[in-house]
């Protein structure tokens, strides 16, 4: 089976190439089509990469050309099913017969905070695509198998459809089992460009983080070589202000944190995905934040990695992927 994954962004990307990689260790022939530059691959899941780039915001739905230059991209690649990433690129099958996946890691809709927090005129000249979202999304659920990264999205799309899977992002065994535990940890991390955009995004909003938690920062490198740096310190941080969408979304950077042996300190709205895990903190605010983190007892870092190899790897989700394809 040739399986097309198809995707709004471009590569490297780990949660497509898993997604691949977990196909193609079934003896399938899998490639993309983007909608961003090709840089390289994480894991070399595709035998054929193509980017046919997208425009910004409304003329994904005014113009008419990007829709058939990407239905045309699509015919060209020879498909038998299309693994689809999220829903900017979803919509475009909707008036096509190709048997598909809908897998949603980003729920647009549920992110309209985001594109209303931009600047005046970008804001504006958004709005329409994002008034698109909710329907796309119900005509996908309703057409396709989903797959999305937690009980939160998936709650939204069983209004749709019983076909739901969930597939969180943790890494394959292959990403992490080399990783070595230094005989000292020390300091705090955060994993994340965040820091260098021009401001916060909402639901990743840090403003006034520096001057509480003295942090390094992780950022823009290989995956090996970040869990090699990760794996210097002793906590991860995920430390947002409070934002409603983060009772839904699923960072995988907690999950890459455990995988290189630190404890973890996130907001309290992440709680429910860690409940039963003691190597997981909350603070509710900043107000307490410091606190919390100077309760942080010690913990044994190779601890740490075993119990997420046991509990936070992907192959463990690898029949939920393949459910959905036999679905199809």
């Amino acid at each position: 089976m040739r399986i097309l994954h198809i995707s709004d962004a471009g590569l490297p990307d780990p949660r497509v190439e898993r997604m691949a990689s977990t196909m193609k260790k079934r003896g399938h022939d899998v490639v993309f089509l983007g909608g961003r530059d090709i840089r390289g691959q994480h894991l070399s899941a595709f035998s054929e990469t193509r980017a046919e780039l997208l425009p910004s915001g409304p003329r994904i739905v005014h113009d008419p050309r990007v829709k058939r230059r990407w239905l045309r991209a699509i015919c060209e690649m020879k498909p038998d099913v299309v693994h689809v990433h999220n829903v900017v690129v979803g919509h475009f099958l909707l008036d096509t017969d190709y048997p598909a996946i809908f897998d949603d890691h980003e729920h647009l809709s549920a992110q309209r905070c985001v594109f209303m927090s931009r600047p005046f005129v970008r804001k504006t000249a958004a709005r329409l695509l994002v008034r698109k979202f909710p329907r796309w999304e119900r005509a996908l659920a309703e057409r396709f198998p989903v797959l999305t990264v937690s009980e939160g999205i998936a709650d939204y799309y069983r209004r749709y459809t019983s076909n739901v899977g969930v597939v969180i992002n943790t890494p394959m065994l292959d990403e992490v089992s080399w990783i070595e535990s230094p005989p000292k940890r020390e300091g705090l991390v955060y994993m994340g460009g965040d820091f260098n955009a021009p401001r916060f995004i909402p639901f990743r909003n840090m403003s006034g983080l520096r001057e509480i938690l003295d942090f390094d920062i992780v950022s823009g490198l290989p995956h090996r070589e970040m869990m090699k740096n990760l794996a210097k310190y002793r906590i991860g941080l995920t430390p947002y202000r409070p934002h409603p969408f983060q009772l839904v979304c699923n960072p995988n950077k907690n999950y890459e944190y455990l995988h290189a042996g630190l404890q973890v300190l996130l907001q309290e709205n992440f709680f429910h995905l860690f409940e039963d895990n003691k190597f997981v903190h909350s603070y509710g605010d900043y107000d307490d934040i410091l606190n919390v983190v100077d309760s942080i007892p010690e913990a044994n870092p190779e601890r740490i990695m075993e119990m997420a190899r046991d509990k936070y790897i992907w192959e463990k989700r690898e029949n939920v992927v393949i459910s959905a394809y036999k679905a199809v």
